[in-house]
């Protein structure tokens, strides 16, 4: 007689789907306006780790738990997902602190692959890259109301 070993059972979690692309820094932004801990914003609806994994960029959203977000935080759905170029200037600080936190999470990653010297400098010059654009950004913003100097005289206001 044939014996064949017990296969077990696996358990599988519902099809997850790509979930919604959202801008990182706003989940934390909206939280700490709030006053809500990891724990308070999340409820029994997801786990405090997953609203981390939010903030840090390193997950996405379903509709439901972005509404359930939106909905705690008092914020539209669309302060979580829109573009830049629609937000007031007041919001570009988050952009900036996203595009750093961005750079750093690339240079940790970076240090963790075994890369040839041409990766690694591929992954400087985003991670310069990114620094870059979050300088620019601050400095656009802090010029927003009309500061910026040309000290050579040639720019028109």
């Amino acid at each position: 007689m044939l014996v064949l070993p017990r296969q077990r059972k696996v358990r599988r979690r519902g099809r997850r789907g790509p979930g919604v692309s959202i801008i990182p820094g706003r989940v934390r932004e909206a939280r700490a306006e709030r006053g809500l801990s990891l724990a308070g914003l999340a409820g029994t609806e997801v786990s405090r780790a997953f609203i981390h994994q939010l903030e840090q960029g390193l997950a996405r959203p379903s509709v439901q738990v972005l509404e359930v977000i939106a909905r705690r935080t008092g914020r539209p759905v669309s302060f979580f997902t829109s573009a830049a170029e629609d937000l007031p200037s007041s919001h570009l600080d988050v952009v900036v602190s996203d595009l750093v936190a961005m750079s750093k999470r690339l240079e940790r990653l970076a240090g963790t692959l075994h890369l040839t010297e041409v990766n690694r400098e591929a992954f400087r010059i985003v991670v310069n890259n990114l620094r870059n654009g979050a300088r620019l950004i601050a400095a656009a913003r802090r010029d927003a109301d009309g500061s910026f100097e040309d000290p050579s005289g040639r720019l028109e206001p």
